[in-house]
């Protein structure tokens, strides 16, 4: 079952039509939530980000936050799930009509749950840097809009290098994320995480979020950076991508060794509670 505009319905009954502004100009955002322990994962910062979303977009929507809540917990009801472990996807798209230039703002949405497996931290010994996909800084670039062309054609990129993962730059040579998720580089030394500058047109993710409102209640500084690639080789460091399903580490870049990531995980996984 899955809910569109409000309506529980079968999944395989729903048809959008071709007049989406979501398929036809990108034109909306989405969201994707983690249900784990009887709890929504970060749920004010998911809305935090829905909030900016449809306030930068210029879209109205129909429901508040606890609204929103209970409909994702009637979902997972009325599909099994509670108990569980599953995945929440939102997807909020204008109403049709107009050209590039909409005729309304009212919004229309479509939200989404399945079942999801426990994520294993990974450590990867395969990453390198994209050559193909640059990012830059645009009044959006830290949404999650539903045209997400950079990180689909990294994905490719990443495929076709036979990597485990990629880091993608700015335009102007900067770290900016992971194929799918924030960039984490912890000192474990001076107790300070950092992390790229949204300057260099990365997602401000959910993880993001919570590591700047939490940090100092685990004796951590959390500093946005703009640091080039060579800057990563200090045994000093360790690095993590972290986004709303899990943390992994990363023991390689190319063939250079990074450092330790023992530690860090054990903090990631008390901080985030995983």
């Amino acid at each position: 079952m899955i809910d569109y505009n409000g309506k529980l319905t079968r999944s395989d009954s729903v048809a959008l039509e071709v007049s989406n502004r979501g398929f036809q100009y990108g034109d909306g955002i989405f969201e994707t939530i983690i249900y784990r322990k009887k709890e929504i994962m970060f749920l004010d910062e998911h809305w935090e980000r829905i909030s900016e979303g449809v306030n930068g977009l210029k879209l109205n929507i129909s429901f508040t936050k606890e609204e929103f809540k209970n409909t994702v917990l009637e979902l997972l009801e009325v599909n099994g799930l509670i108990g569980l472990s599953a995945r929440i996807k939102l997807y909020i798209w204008r109403k049709s009509g107009g050209l590039y230039t909409p005729e309304q703002s009212n919004a229309e949405y479509l939200l989404t749950s399945e079942q999801a497996q426990k994520k294993k931290i990974v450590q990867f010994e395969k990453v390198g840097i994209a050559d193909s996909i640059y990012l830059q800084e645009t009044a959006f670039s830290h949404l999650k809009t539903i045209s997400a062309l950079p990180y689909v054609m990294a994905g490719i990129e990443k495929k076709e290098r036979g990597l485990e993962e990629l880091f993608l730059l700015n335009q102007d040579g900067f770290l900016a994320e992971a194929s799918s998720s924030n960039l984490y580089f912890l000192n474990l030394e001076k107790r300070t995480i950092y992390t790229p500058s949204l300057e260099t047109g990365c997602i401000n993710g959910v993880s993001r979020r919570f590591l700047f409102k939490n940090a100092k209640h685990f004796g951590l500084e959390i500093k946005e950076v703009l640091w080039m690639p060579e800057e990563l080789i200090s045994d000093k460091l360790s690095i993590f991508t972290i986004n709303v399903a899990g943390v992994n580490c990363i023991q390689k870049i190319y063939m250079t060794k990074m450092g330790d990531c023992t530690e860090g995980l054990k903090l990631f996984k008390e901080i985030f509670k995983w």
